[in-house]
């Protein structure tokens, strides 16, 4: 499974080095014809509706749905070990932390060495691509619902000739925002057994993968991977930090990437890493004391620890080392996330004009 993992990102990236402008805008697609039936006038070319209305929101989520599981695979792969450390870090209970270095070497010290810093990566790439690809899928699907939707019931295509309510930009960004939501609350059901045995892997508590699901199973049944809060915690990191990171990033490509690549077509992959990177750091170090809480529920409280109380929780990591225990881990989580999302959004826009996605 790691060795697959590890092929994809890799053959992707050396397949598209030996083209000569992989990462740059595709070409558009040839526009369809309508069809004359025999015997009728003179045929003509008569393209079809130019508008991206014309293409079914079903089908660009479908595609966009493609186009990040395909993403969240190669990221993934390539940028685990960051991932496996921060949960290491976040993992440490009382008074004591561990440090980025000294946290790699507990990992590295356990059998199999420096292996497990790719502890769980099967998991994680099979766990992430179906709940990324549902969650990008159902945003880009919401977002050309909704943000028609709003302009012309509140903003400039008001039927009723009164007063926008708001600016159309405003009602694009809270469209944005609540479209990230919606899409997050979907793929976060999903999410959350791969997490759970993720972060059992990685935090040396079982050797395998099969070794995790039937333990798991057989301690607790399908309860064992749904801790008690899990879900919960997991939609109150994922939300916000959904909506931060996808409002960030829809700014910038907008503001900068889209203006810049017509300029210089050739680095555009170059800016949508940039775009990302940037976009996922904000989302990432906003949400931080969210994540420490989720991963202690979800690798902890198997047990009962906290009786699934997200508070508790919180009121325990507070009571060990005060706010700044909700900032354990945020450095190799950045480390993780900033590259991640970078590598991800490349892939994601790569993919995109790939399946001619609008």
């Amino acid at each position: 499974m790691k060795a697959i993992s590890l092929y994809l990102p890799l053959s992707l990236l050396a397949q598209t080095a030996n083209a000569s402008n992989p990462f740059t805008a595709s070409p558009k697609p040839h526009k369809l014809l309508k069809l004359i039936p025999r015997g009728g006038r003179t045929p003509t070319a008569q393209p079809l509706d130019k508008t991206p209305a014309a293409l079914s929101a079903i089908t660009e989520g479908l595609k966009n749905t493609l186009a990040s599981g395909l993403a969240a695979a190669c990221s993934k792969t390539i940028l685990a070990p960051f991932d496996t450390i921060k949960t290491v870090q976040q993992d440490v209970q009382g008074g004591t932390s561990l440090k980025l270095v000294e946290a790699a070497r507990k990992i590295c010290a356990r059998p199999g060495g420096i292996s497990n810093l790719y502890a769980g990566l099967g998991v994680s790439v099979l766990g992430s691509m179906p709940s990324v690809g549902l969650y990008f899928g159902v945003y880009s699907y919401c977002k050309r619902i909704i943000s028609p939707f709003f302009v012309k019931c509140f903003g400039s295509e008001r039927s009723d000739s009164k007063t926008s309510f708001c600016s159309d930009n405003a009602l694009q960004t809270f469209s944005i925002a609540l479209s990230a939501a919606i899409g997050n609350t979907v793929a976060s059901f999903s999410r959350v057994p791969y997490e759970v045995v993720k972060q059992s892997l990685q935090t040396g508590q079982y050797s395998s993968t099969l070794e995790a699901l039937s333990k798991m199973w057989t301690m607790g049944g399908m309860r064992s991977f749904f801790p008690l809060g899990s879900i919960t915690i997991q939609m109150v990191r994922d939300i916000p930090y959904a909506i931060f990171t996808l409002l960030s990033y829809e700014y910038i490509k907008e503001n900068w990437v889209l203006k810049m690549s017509v300029e210089d077509p050739n680095n555009r992959w170059l800016r949508d890493m940039i775009a990302g990177a940037t976009a996922g750091g904000i989302g990432s170090y906003l949400t931080n004391p969210f994540d420490v809480i989720k991963t202690r529920l979800q690798t902890t409280d198997v047990a009962g620890v906290y009786g699934g109380s997200i508070t508790k929780c919180a009121l325990s990591v507070f009571e060990e080392g005060g706010l700044g225990a909700f900032l354990r881990g945020s450095v190799p989580r950045l480390m993780h996330k900033v590259p991640a999302n970078g590598a991800f959004f490349v892939f994601y826009e790569f993919f995109r004009r790939i399946l001619h996605v609008e």
